[in-house]
C-alpha cells in the first residue's frame, strides 16, 4: 500500500472527537459537524485546550447589530478593557473581528451575516476576568447567527440545529435589540422577544427546573446602537418598562438572573443616499459604549 494509500485508509477509519455543540461523533476529516453544522475547528482547538466550552450565544432579530457587536467585542478584548483579557484561539476567531473592525474603518458597516450556517463566522477566545481577588479564566465561544435564522428556527424547531444546540447549552445569552426598531415598532420588537424568550426556556428545559436560580442562565438584555437612541441609552431599564412591558415581564417571571443594558459601537453616524435614492446609515467614528459590560456580567453570573 502506498503512503498517499495508507493516509487515506487511516481517515477513513479513524474516528475524530466528539463535537461540542452536540457530541456528535466526529470523523477525522469531517470540516462541519453533519449534525449541527458546527466546524469541527471549534471542537478542536478546545481538545488541544483541554477546556470545557463556556457557550455565551449572542442572539436577536435581524439588523439588531450582533455581528458589529460581538466582532467589536472581541476587539476590545484583545487590547483588554475593564479588567477583561482575551486571547483568541485560532486564526478562525480572528476573521470575524477583521471583518468588523475593517468596515468600520472604511466608514461603513459589514454585511449581513448569510442564512447559510457554512458561512458563519465563529469565535474561540479565552477570557481572563481580573475583577475579583480570585481570576477566572473562561473558553468563550459563540457563532455569529444569521437573524433570520434564529427567527426560521423559532418558527420551526430543527431547521437550524445548530442555533438549537448551543442555545441549549449556552450558560448565559446576550439579546440584543435594535433601540431605533423599539422605540418605533414596540410592539413588535416586544413580541419577538417573547418568542425569543420562549424559544430560549423551551430548549433549555426552563419549566423543569422549578425556579432553581443556579440552573436557569443568565439573559442579558442589551439595546444597541443607542447612539442614535438616547432614552434608551440614558435609562435602558426604564425604557424597556416603556417600549417592552410584556418582554419585561416575562424576563421577572423565568430568568431569575437577568439585567438590562445600552450599548453603541460608534460615536456619531450619518444617513447617506445614493444616486438612486437608497438611504444608507454610514458610522463616522469608532466610539464603543457599553460593550463589555453586557459580556462582564454575563462572565460573573454564569
Amino acid at each position: 500500500m502506498s503512503t498517499i494509500e495508507s493516509y487515506r485508509s487511516k481517515s477513513l477509519t479513524e474516528q475524530g472527537p466528539e463535537c461540542i455543540c452536540c457530541e456528535y461523533q466526529l470523523d477525522a476529516d469531517d470540516i462541519y459537524c453533519p449534525e449541527c453544522q458546527t466546524p469541527s475547528e471549534i471542537t478542536r482547538s478546545l481538545i488541544a485546550r483541554d477546556s470545557r466550552p463556556h457557550f455565551i450565544s449572542v442572539v436577536g432579530a435581524s439588523n439588531a447589530g450582533k455581528t458589529v457587536y460581538l466582532g467589536l467585542l472581541l476587539d476590545m478584548l484583545c487590547g483588554g478593557a475593564q479588567k477583561l483579557k482575551g486571547i483568541p484561539n485560532g486564526a478562525f476567531s480572528i476573521g470575524l473581528q477583521e471583518q468588523v473592525v475593517t468596515a468600520l474603518e472604511q466608514r461603513s458597516f459589514p454585511e449581513k451575516t448569510p442564512t447559510e450556517t457554512d458561512l458563519w463566522k465563529w469565535l474561540h477566545c479565552v477570557v481572563t476576568d481580573s475583577s475579583t481577588r480570585k481570576q477566572k479564566q473562561i473558553d468563550f465561544v459563540a457563532p455569529d447567527f444569521a437573524g433570520e435564522a434564529i427567527a426560521a428556527e423559532m418558527e420551526q424547531p430543527g431547521l437550524y440545529p445548530a442555533v438549537q444546540h448551543i442555545v441549549s447549552r449556552s450558560s448565559a445569552l446576550l439579546l440584543l435589540c435594535d433601540s431605533l426598531q423599539v422605540r418605533d415598532s414596540g410592539s413588535r420588537e416586544d413580541l419577538f422577544a417573547m418568542k425569543l424568550g420562549s424559544y430560549i426556556s423551551q430548549v433549555q428545559g426552563l419549566a423543569d427546573l422549578k425556579g432553581k436560580k443556579d440552573l436557569s442562565p443568565a439573559v442579558a438584555v442589551v439595546f444597541t446602537k443607542t447612539d442614535v437612541c438616547p432614552e434608551a441609552a440614558e435609562d435602558p431599564q426604564r425604557f424597556m418598562a416603556n417600549n417592552m412591558p410584556r418582554f419585561l415581564d416575562y424576563c421577572r417571571r423565568n430568568f431569575k438572573r437577568h439585567a438590562i443594558f445600552a450599548a453603541s459601537v460608534v460615536g456619531a453616524s450619518a444617513m447617506l443616499s445614493d444616486g438612486a435614492g437608497n438611504a444608507q446609515r454610514v458610522p463616522l467614528h469608532i466610539e464603543p459604549r457599553g460593550v463589555i459590560e453586557p459580556l462582564h456580567w454575563a462572565i460573573q453570573n454564569s
